[in-house]
């Protein structure tokens, strides 16, 4: 996803104003209860009527409504005509979501006589079948029963509902908004890709916040992105052996079934992505690449048991929260162009994160990750990368990562920046390596065949001579031709921006010690010899229509012709309650 995918600047505080309603009865049966000696505490005016009062100022108060010993009783005598309501003595309650202000109603029946009545202008929304609650707002569940059918029905008169975040002046929206069954109330857009938009929004069920990604108005290579970042995860989040703590946790979703053109996915909102936390912070901290590189890896592993390249692990995708300890918990996100090894030979990812056997369309293993995750850890590491990656050819970027593998300090990972695929460990292998308990003989001789020295002793030359990106006459990056460098025609590729400030590299003190690219052309005019569509302004993509996924180019998605590798195996290896009850 793109920058602003999530925005964790602080709001200026408000005291927020407790939730406070009156129930007002709608059949005689109700207003029984109204009149009933043991309510009379709670009797008030409410606009024309007389309703019972829910103050529910005390956040850990909850409200109950039963036969027996609650702060609403609800009679269960037997009706000679109708028999008898079945009222539990705990039958219903509500409670306060002390961090969104959410009010919810549970149902405690045991038999599931607590159920909204639809009222025009206005949403229902039932309880789902494996949950006991549900969301009640201004405008939303108005209307309640409780007993067996519909006994007693009650109407929600609201003095204030809440819902901190939630602006008053205008009608919430529920989602998905293609779907009769609404999950969701919907809250901001909080950031936008390549197709798809992401918002969070608050679960109708247990009135916390989540994210949720929007695909709609879905159609060619757009739809079949998102349907298979839809079935990768959850594929991932149905099978138990594949659930991990740093692969994000797909809560529900919705469409994406024939015939539909849009979908979405329920996920939770994360604190923000490695990309806008290391561009905020005033000096690189390798102690946080340290974080990333294991907990990445741990997901990389993960996946790769089970036969899933990501193929665009890059910043941008790598999410972050707090764990109960305080400390960083990174999580790998955004499968869209994940795949199969067996399936996946169309040219797809970032550029500066992008190996070089996807640039070059030969066959796809789990080694890609590898190279990604090391193009990842120098880009945190270093500003000088984060600053011109945006602005170099593929190839560029694949011999200057060679080269920063060389330094000393990225000597216990260089091989993860091994040219050829059989050489990088895989992520297992490069766990044990990082924990002594496997030595890298990369670290001490030749890593990556002489086809890598010489490519890099090539670059070197380039830039030492101070060549523009125009690419000399004749020279060739697809094997086995003699033509001038030529694109890739990519399934979908998507180019890189930096979006980091001018300020933030020129604050470097000294010149660096590390190797160097030649100066890239200006940001404002288009790169000569490049290959990809730039992504800076004045020429960034087309603007998508709010709530509709960004369309990929066209010239984007052609299908490319592949050129097969040596076999590797899927891993990448080498063949071979109660009144006055409270919260707890």
């Amino acid at each position: 996803m793109e920058d602003g995918y999530y925005d964790d600047a602080e709001e200026p505080y408000t005291v927020p104003t407790a939730p406070a309603f009156a129930l007002t009865p709608l059949n005689p049966a109700a207003r029984k209860v109204v009149g009933h000696a043991n309510n009379s505490h709670l009797r008030c005016q409410s606009h024309d009527t007389i309703g019972l009062w829910v103050d529910l100022s005390d956040p850990d108060k909850i409200f109950t409504l039963g036969r027996r010993d609650t702060d609403i009783h609800l009679p269960d005598k037997t009706s000679s005509s109708k028999g008898s309501p079945c009222i539990s003595d705990l039958h219903a309650s509500f409670q306060v979501v002390l961090e969104t202000g959410a009010v919810l109603l549970f149902d405690h029946s045991g038999n599931g006589t607590v159920e909204p009545l639809p009222r025009d202008q206005h949403y229902t929304v039932k309880f789902r079948s494996n949950a006991k609650s549900v969301l009640v707002a201004r405008g939303i569940n108005s209307r309640i029963a409780f007993g067996k059918d519909q006994w007693y029905q009650f109407e929600i008169q609201w003095h204030s509902d809440g819902l901190y975040r939630f602006p008053k002046h205008d009608p919430y929206t529920m989602g998905p908004r293609n779907s009769r069954h609404k999950k969701y109330l919907l809250g901001e857009q909080v950031g936008a890709g390549s197709y798809g938009t992401v918002w969070w929004a608050l679960d109708a069920t247990n009135g916390k916040i989540i994210a949720v990604k929007r695909f709609h108005k879905l159609a060619g290579k757009n739809l079949e992105f998102a349907t298979r970042e839809m079935t990768n995860l959850f594929k991932i989040n149905r099978d138990d052996s594949i659930k991990h703590e740093h692969i994000l946790k797909i809560l529900d979703c919705a469409g994406g079934g024939k015939g539909d053109d849009w979908g979405e996915i329920f996920m939770p909102l994360m604190q923000g992505n490695l990309k806008t936390l290391v561009e905020k912070a005033a000096v690189p901290d390798e102690r946080l690449s340290d974080i990333v590189l294991r907990q990445m890896l741990l997901a990389l592993q993960c996946i790769a048991e089970h036969k899933i390249i990501h193929r665009d692990v890059k910043p941008e995708n790598i999410l972050w929260e707090y764990d109960e300890t305080g400390n960083y918990r990174f999580c790998l996100g955004d499968f869209g162009l994940s795949n199969d090894p067996s399936l996946a030979r169309t040219a797809a990812g970032t550029e500066p994160f992008m190996a070089p056997e996807v640039f070059h369309r030969q066959k796809q293993t789990t080694k890609v990750d590898i190279w990604s995750l090391f193009a990842t850890i120098v880009w945190t590491r270093t500003p000088e990368f984060r600053r011109q990656c945006s602005q170099l050819h593929a190839p560029d970027l694949h011999a200057w990562l060679v080269q920063f593998s060389k330094l000393e300090q990225y000597a216990n990972i260089r091989g993860m920046a091994s040219w050829e695929p059989k050489k990088r460990p895989s992520a297992k292998k490069q766990l044990a390596i990082l924990d002594g308990q496997v030595e890298d003989y990369r670290s001490t001789g030749s890593y990556a065949g002489n086809s890598e020295d010489e490519a890099g002793e090539d670059l070197n030359a380039r830039f030492a001579n101070g060549l523009s990106l125009q690419d000399p006459p004749g020279l060739t990056y697809a094997s086995g031709s003699s033509d001038a460098v030529t694109s890739p025609e990519l399934a979908y590729y998507e180019p890189y921006a930096s979006g980091i400030l001018e300020d933030y590299y020129g604050a470097q003190a000294g010149p660096s010690k590390r190797y160097m690219p030649p100066s890239p052309n200006p940001a404002d005019a288009p790169r000569q010899g490049a290959w990809v569509m730039p992504y800076e302004p004045p020429y960034g993509p087309p603007d998508g229509s709010e709530g509709s996924g960004t369309a990929v180019p066209d010239t984007w998605t052609a299908t490319a012709p592949t050129v097969n590798g040596d076999d590797e195996s899927a891993d990448g290896e080498p063949s071979g309650r109660h009144k006055g009850k409270s919260k707890v």
